[in-house]
């Protein structure tokens, strides 16, 4: 179900159900709750806002192009995340929906059919990563990091500091590696992403130093 708000006296769409697709946690208190929607700065507790992606500072609430955004992750999905069945399909119009890849053991894939186990080993090509950084939420007074598992989409919260680490490490990994390969070819893009990359990982840091009482008026 769709989820709306008023901005400058119009209408505009932040969201779907518990997710603010369309509205940064620093941008709640500019919009105005439009009865039978979800208040974003009343119901913050039980929503998901967007990433603030430092590309994005100066789009306004409900312009946000690519919806469900993301930032590849060099990291692997924690364990205990519920994942989904992922659907696999093969030209002649077969489908069969299997356990999520990402959840496998050492890439070996256990499927039970016809009262018997068997395994599969999973293999990856033009593999798209494990984990993708996608959004915030207020979480026991902080503004923490919302990941979600690339192969079957299921979203799980990095509650502390401590959790993220693993994120912040691989943000900051990737864009030392963008940092050589600009100074080694002086390209000015790969410089660039850099910068982005650690801008992204010190907004990750910041959700884990300030109190949502803070936030509230920010």
């Amino acid at each position: 179900m769709g989820e709306y708000a008023l901005y400058k006296g119009e209408e505009i769409k932040i969201g779907t159900c518990e997710d603010m697709y369309y509205l940064r946690a620093d941008q709640a208190h500019l919009v105005t709750a439009v009865p039978g929607n979800v208040d974003p700065v009343h119901d913050r507790d039980g929503i998901r806002f967007r990433f603030p992606f430092p590309d994005e500072d100066g789009i306004e609430p409900g312009a946000f192009e690519h919806y469900q955004r993301g930032v590849r992750l060099d990291v692997k999905v924690p364990q205990g995340v519920e994942h989904y069945s992922v659907q696999f399909k093969a030209d002649n119009g077969y489908l069969v929906s299997l356990p999520c890849p990402e959840q496998a053991s050492e890439g070996l894939l256990s499927v039970t059919a016809d009262g018997s186990d068997h395994v599969y080993r999973v293999h990856r090509n033009g593999y798209g990563g494990a984990a993708e950084l996608v959004q915030q939420r207020y979480w026991d007074g902080l503004l923490v990091a919302v990941c979600h598992c690339k192969g079957c989409g299921a979203a799980y919260r990095l509650p502390t500091l401590e959790d993220v680490q693993p994120v912040l490490d691989a943000l900051h990994d990737e864009a030392d590696k963008y940092a050589r390969d600009a100074e080694r070819h002086g390209t000015d893009g790969d410089a660039l992403h850099a910068v982005r990359l650690r801008t992204i990982a010190d907004r990750v840091l910041a959700g884990y130093q300030v109190k949502t009482e803070d936030l509230a008026t920010a």
